[in-house]
C-alpha cells in the first residue's frame, strides 16, 4: 500500500498503539521500532510512549530515555552502515510533509541527502552578503 493511501485510512495515532512484536526495544518512556514506511530497509524510529507533539512538552527523564534508545539504535546500525541520518519530527503540519501528530525520531542508514533542498532543487550557497543579511533577519525574527 502506498504511504499516502495508508495515511488517508488512518483513524488513530499509529504510534500510540504499538504493541509486542512491533517493539524492538523499549524503556520507561520510549520505544525503538522499524518504520512502516521506510526510506531504507533498516530505517528505525524512536517514539515516546506518551503522545506528544512537541519536544518542549516532555520531561527531562523522558528526553533522557529517548536519547538512550537513539544511541542504542545508532550503535546497532553502525555495525553494518557507515552513516546514519537522524531526523526529528514533531507536530502535524502536512504542508511540510509531517503526517503523524506524534513526535518521533528517524534513524535512517545510508540516506543520501545534502545536494538538494526541500523542493528537490539543487541547493545553493548564500553569498557572504546574503548570509549576513539572513543571520540578521533570523536573529530579529526568532531571538530578539
Amino acid at each position: 500500500m502506498l504511504y499516502q493511501n495508508y495515511l488517508k485510512k488512518l483513524k488513530i495515532c499509529p504510534f500510540c498503539h504499538l504493541i509486542g512484536d512491533e517493539i524492538i526495544k523499549q524503556n520507561n518512556s520510549a520505544m525503538l521500532v522499524l518504520a512502516r514506511a521506510p526510506y531504507t530497509n533498516t530505517h528505525l524510529l524512536v517514539v515516546p510512549k506518551k503522545h506528544y507533539s512537541k519536544l518542549i512538552s516532555m520531561s527531562i527523564k523522558e528526553k533522557e530515555d529517548i536519547e538512550k534508545l537513539i544511541y542504542y539504535g545508532m550503535e546497532k546500525l553502525h555495525k553494518k552502515y557507515k552513516n546514519v541520518t537522524i531526523l526529528y519530527r514533531e507536530g502535524n503540519k502536512k504542508e511540510v510533509g509531517k503526517s503523524i501528530n506524534h513526535l518521533h525520531y528517524h534513524l535512517i542508514p545510508d540516506l543520501k541527502i545534502g545536494s538538494h533542498d526541500v523542493h528537490w532543487k539543487e541547493r545553493k550557497i548564500f553569498s557572504e552578503e546574503e548570509y549576513i543579511k539572513k543571520i540578521k533577519e533570523l536573529k530579529k525574527a526568532l531571538f530578539s
